[in-house]
């Protein structure tokens, strides 16, 4: 056999491989899944415990302007959208433009409700947590009361009713947040 033809096949060979391998790349279809993953836990909140602010838009509730002395008193929500049982605790942080201490309440009284898709399951006792506030810094106090490290179960929603009476020398810009810590 001629050299010339046996080099000629071998290097059609090693062409026609390194031009299959190339093709090989496009002998399927490409798939791609793509998904968008939001949170799981929804707060809302609520000045008469009917009509929730935060679903579709920001959970900000404006309660105008009380005196000193007097109480304000409003509902926060938060649900467990996801089909698991999501483990978060719940961030109660009260911060004023002026400063802000414990002692700028007389008290703050709070009432849980559990339900599980709608049916109420619990309700706990009214409980004045002001011995649970804790001083954060100059401009912030926290409270931290409920179940923690306890899951919210698939379809459970715990509604909040929070009452704060201000010390009548209480003045400032408060604003009570309220959040779903991992």
């Amino acid at each position: 056999m001629n050299k010339k033809y046996l080099a000629f096949g071998i290097l059609s060979l090693f062409v026609l491989g390194f031009g299959g391998a190339a093709l090989v790349d496009y002998l399927s279809n490409k798939a791609e899944v793509s998904m968008t993953v939001e949170s799981p836990m929804l707060f809302e909140v609520s000045e008469n415990g009917d009509t929730w602010v935060g679903a579709n838009e920001p959970a900000i509730l404006n309660l105008g302007v009380i005196h000193g002395g007097e109480f304000v008193h409003f509902f926060a929500r938060d649900s467990n959208l996801a089909n698991v049982d999501t483990i978060g605790d719940s961030s109660k942080i009260i911060t004023c433009d002026t400063g802000v201490t414990c002692n700028d309440f007389i008290s703050v009284e709070a009432q849980t409700v559990t339900s599980i898709d709608g049916v109420i399951q619990t309700t706990s006792q009214v409980w004045d947590i002001i011995s649970l506030c804790k001083e954060v810094d100059d401009n912030t106090v926290e409270f931290t009361y409920g179940a923690v490290g306890d899951p919210l179960v698939v379809g459970q929603a715990d509604t909040t009713e929070i009452t704060a009476t201000f010390q009548p020398n209480a003045l400032g810009d408060y604003i009570f947040t309220l959040q779903k810590l991992a």
